[in-house]
């Protein structure tokens, strides 16, 4: 999936948290990005494990989908231009 920063995204339950929500990557990696979490999207309890990062929480690529601004699933973005094979 390509991801960018400053996507709205979803996620279902992870091992770290037991409720799905909602946030926007602010720093992509390889194969993670840095979720910034949505006010209120998760319980007080899971919360406090990431108050010390201003609500930052970093999740693999893989649990990730893009949402538009109502939540609804997104098609993968077209690539801008095609890759060419290497000679």
């Amino acid at each position: 999936m390509a991801l960018h920063e400053n996507d709205r995204v979803f996620c279902e339950k992870t091992e770290l948290f037991s409720n799905s929500f909602y946030g926007t990557i602010t720093k992509m990696y390889e194969h993670s990005a840095i979720v910034k979490v949505e006010p209120n999207q998760l319980s007080k309890k899971e919360t406090d494990k990431i108050d010390s990062f201003g609500d930052l929480v970093v999740i693999r690529q893989a649990e990730l989908q893009l949402v538009d601004a109502e939540g609804h699933p997104m098609d993968e973005p077209e690539e801008d231009e095609p890759l060419e094979a290497a000679e």
